[in-house]
């Protein structure tokens, strides 16, 4: 036992939490989770990336519910076609602390079996309620008799180590329920870890403490359910392969889902099977998106756990609170969207300007680093050129420049991101696709934003032109009056939409900030460009910046282990 449990011995458990508090699963059909694994930075020259995954403990649930954690050899994400599920672990901590004493006194600790016993209760009374919920149909159709899941919750204690699964179905005041009586759509599992005592010469014990209380969420398949003409094609409507597996197409077609027309409701209206689709043979049949729906729902949700403690009838119950959201598989885990989950949450502060004010300057240049960073890994999988062909708006006469830069080597100059396009720098020239190099715009998206993904580089384009960041990268939300859902400009990030179909842009706390660090930078690079100009002798050589030097480590060591060889 750790010493930190043995001095919360004397102490009383003042409240409960749950860690993490938001965690994200994703949909696999196979009946093995994902192994855990962290993201790193390589720091090693890839013409696709610097970052990658490794290897980290993971812990096998064993058929009595136990844990034995492990360190894999390598990283797997299928199991032949089907897909590994992400399943989360949450673990169970306590706030200890003297009776009567403050919350700035208390401590955290894991909350285990010893410690429950210690404060005179038994694993009985650790207790949970999950309510899962799949909202899609509800919301797109405004009815929220549609929405499936669990009705009522359920109910789970932490002496019961069975794995428990999670079925939806439609809410008993539904007068025409989608998912029939007697039928349910899985929506995943969740279990009560069984806990054991900490051995202390494991290799794995100073990582992992087996004798916290934990509970772990699995996702469900990823799999469609629908009405039974889901599971017909259609090819003349432009439904070549059926929408559900047979098995899956016993949803009431009545219930109000199927049949709802939801173009002016949800955005972009490609995100749902509709009854009738474009057709190959009829230009003047309505576009995939924008007509009744056929009726589809998936196994994703959003699932909410409520721990209570029952302290006994003269004390109060103690409560924690966690999330799981579910969503599809992660198709590039080594790379990170430039908006963040964080960012997402800090976008819904309302303080976020507040907590701006309060970022210092060293704090600022790492945010700016990582922000750029991100937008590298997020263009390293992007076909920018596909992009283009398909979302480049015609640009006015007031957004182009004289002269094609790009010399006619390039189709569409007067589209966004041609030849012609006024915010292209002149000093880059793109050539025409080859067999050589079939994607010359995605390429160069990459060298930039490699590039710029080192400070040091940032710093300088900001020197050379103090307005070049803010010319090319779009402010929250804008929409030019050229621009629409479909088509847009090469304003920073080209050609992406949103999901309610509009240009992509960074979130308004981001911007602010990455004005205000251009704004500093401008200031001083001024300053120093006053200084140096003052200066007798030669000018100083550059400073490598952490990352540029790493990476030029990573590259000598790699050249001299090559000549060794030979």
């Amino acid at each position: 036992m750790s010493a930190i449990c043995e001095n919360a011995m004397a102490d009383i458990i003042q409240a409960i939490f749950v860690t993490p508090g938001l965690a994200f699963a994703r949909l696999g059909g196979s009946s093995t989770p994902q192994c855990a694994y962290d993201w790193v930075d390589t720091r090693a020259p890839r013409v696709d990336g610097e970052t990658t995954i490794a290897p980290t403990w993971t812990l096998a649930v064993q058929p009595d519910g136990s844990l034995q954690p492990f360190m894999p050899d390598s990283i797997a994400f299928r199991d032949g076609d089907l897909i590994r599920p992400v399943a989360p672990f949450y673990e169970l901590w306590a706030r200890v602390g003297n009776p009567g004493s403050p919350p700035t006194a208390w401590r955290d600790v894991p909350l285990t079996p010893t410690l429950l016993q210690a404060n005179g209760l038994a694993l009985v009374a650790l207790q949970m309620k999950v309510t899962a919920r799949n909202l899609k149909a509800a919301r797109r159709a405004g009815n929220a008799q549609l929405a499936f899941g669990t009705f009522p919750p359920l109910m789970l204690n932490a002496n019961d180590n069975s794995r428990v699964p999670i079925l939806g179905v439609s809410p008993s005041t539904a007068p025409t329920p989608m998912i029939p009586t007697g039928r349910n759509i899985p929506l995943g599992s969740v279990q009560f870890l069984r806990s054991r005592p900490q051995p202390a010469n494991e290799i794995w014990s100073s990582a992992v403490n087996v004798e916290t209380i934990r509970f772990r969420y699995t996702s469900g398949t990823g799999l469609f359910y629908g009405p039974p003409e889901a599971a017909r094609a259609v090819p003349q409507n432009g439904r070549p392969a059926p929408a559900v597996r047979p098995e899956n197409a016993f949803l009431d077609p009545n219930a109000g889902w199927r049949g709802t027309s939801t173009s002016r409701l949800v955005e972009p209206g490609d995100t749902y099977d509709v009854i009738n689709q474009r057709s190959t043979r009829d230009p003047n049949a309505p576009s995939p998106g924008f007509g009744p729906s056929l009726g589809v729902v998936d196994d994703t949700c959003e699932v909410h756990f409520e721990v209570s403690l029952q302290r006994g009838a003269a004390l109060q119950t103690l409560t924690a609170k966690a999330v799981a959201f579910v969503g599809p598989p992660d198709f590039a885990p080594d790379r990170r969207p430039f908006l963040s989950a964080a960012d997402e949450l800090n976008d819904r502060d309302g303080d976020a300007r507040a907590r701006n004010a309060a970022v210092d300057d060293a704090d600022l240049d790492r945010w700016v680093a990582d922000l750029f960073q991100r937008v590298y890994e997020t263009v390293s999988l992007l076909n920018v050129d596909s992009y283009r062909r398909s979302r480049a708006t015609a640009l006015p006469p007031e957004k182009l420049q004289p002269r094609d830069i790009d010399a006619a080597a390039r189709n569409n100059p007067t589209q966004a991101m041609g030849g012609r396009d006024a915010l292209r720098n002149p000093l880059y020239r793109l050539a025409a696709p080859t067999t050589d190099d079939p994607l010359p715009l995605s390429e160069h998206a990459r060298m930039r934003h490699r590039a710029m993904s080192d400070l040091q580089n940032l710093i300088e384009l900001v020197s050379l032109d103090a307005n070049r960041i803010k010319t090319v990268v779009r402010p929250p939300f804008e929409i030019e009056s050229f621009e629409s859902a479909d088509s847009t400009s090469m304003r920073m990030p080209p050609f992406m939409r949103q999901s309610n179909a509009l240009p992509l842009s960074l979130a308004s706390w981001q911007y602010e900030l990455l004005l205000r660090w251009v704004e500093r930078t401008a200031t001083q690079t001024a300053a120093l460009r006053q200084v140096a100009a003052e200066a007798i002798g030669r000018p100083q050589p550059r400073v490598l910046s952490p990352a540029a030097a790493a990476r030029r480590a990573s590259v000598l060591a790699r050249i001299e282990a090559a000549a060794a060889v030979r």
